[in-house]
């Protein structure tokens, strides 16, 4: 497969590149270019594509840019764990460290028509900020024979994670929406937390969660609906941390409240515990809602009206385990002793 002349003119005409070869004071005919010049217009792409990874992890998390095998190879050779630790690692690389997500070799051989990689493709799309709506357009474009579509990465990882297209379709149609997510603190403070929390469609297709607490940026995917309850796994941006949040649904197709738990580990003694969830959804669709800071609510607020909070406080008040924490692992001894004691 070649590259499209659709996307090479859109690359030979980018004001970022177009800048960076005039400041090199070289002809720009793409096609007498030196590895050199195709290195300088890598850099400009890579540096790029990896601020929109840093907004976008799923980018890589769906292996959209980067192939699962090669990526990971990057996870063993940088020591990460998940996915997740590798953006960090991306995000604290120096100035004038770039990751390479195509070569200035590679680019040099588009232009001597040679064969182009589906993922390859891609990551030069995200660097034109295409939206993932048009990836098919543009790479059918890029088709000098009659490969079948099938074969790109951009369709084929996009099956909801085995939730099924139909459930991720209920939750665009029905559930998408701005939130406040109410819960109790960890730290055995009588107080509320309740901070925005965000469904929406990425432009890449995929539904995602962001939720904003002080200091704590979340975001995450929305699995899908199973058995009447919506899935959803969050990533700490700033801690090792995740969450995974299980909301009950049933058929309820317009919820306004809805109630679930989330698995997390406590700030306080660092142990594994399960908090009560409540989500009420909000009439706006203010797109800097996500601005707005995390508030606590005392336990002992009074309110005069049936307000939203009101309600919530008066709900988690007279709820009981509102707050599962466990016990670290153990020997039987132990185990025995907890036992004994109801645990």
């Amino acid at each position: 497969m070649l590259l499209s002349d659709k996307l090479k003119k859109s690359l030979e005409n980018h004001p970022e590149i177009l800048l960076a070869l005039k400041n090199s004071k070289r002809e720009i005919h793409w096609n007498r270019f030196t590895r050199t010049q195709f290195n300088l217009i890598a850099r400009i792409i890579n540096k790029k594509i990896t601020r929109e990874v840093l907004q976008n992890p799923e980018l890589v998390e769906m292996n959209l840019i980067v192939g699962k095998q090669h990526l990971e190879k990057q996870l063993f050779d940088l020591k990460c764990q998940t996915v997740f630790e590798f953006i960090r690692w991306l995000g604290n690389l120096g100035e004038y460290r770039i990751y390479n997500w195509i070569s200035g070799k590679t680019l040099q051989s588009y232009w001597k028509e040679g064969e182009a990689k589906y993922i390859k493709i891609n990551a030069l799309l995200v660097f034109l900020e295409i939206p993932f709506a048009d990836w098919d357009a543009w790479q059918k474009e890029s088709m000098r024979t009659h490969e079948s579509y099938s074969a790109s990465l951009a369709r084929t990882h996009f099956s909801g994670n085995g939730y099924g297209k139909s459930s991720i379709q209920l939750i665009r149609s029905y559930y998408l929406g701005n939130y406040f997510l109410y819960y109790q603190k960890t730290d055995g403070s009588k107080n509320i937390i309740k901070t925005p929390f965000i469904l929406k469609e990425h432009e890449s297709g995929q539904i995602i969660i962001k939720s904003v607490s002080e200091g704590h940026r979340y975001i995450g995917k929305v699995l899908g609906i199973r058995d009447g309850c919506l899935y959803i796994n969050c990533q700490n941006l700033d801690f090792e941390e995740m969450e995974q949040y299980v909301f009950n649904i049933g058929l309820e197709t317009k919820p306004q409240v809805l109630f679930g738990v989330s698995n997390t580990v406590s700030v306080k003694n660092r142990q594994a515990v399960a908090l009560k969830n409540i989500l009420i959804k909000q009439q706006s669709n203010d797109p800097s809602f996500d601005n707005i800071p995390e508030t606590e609510i005392p336990f002992s607020n009074k309110y005069n009206t049936q307000t939203e909070e009101s309600l919530v406080v008066k709900y988690l008040v007279n709820s009981g385990n509102n707050i599962i924490v466990t016990p670290s692992c153990c020997n039987m001894e132990v185990f025995r002793e907890l036992a004994e004691a109801g645990g």
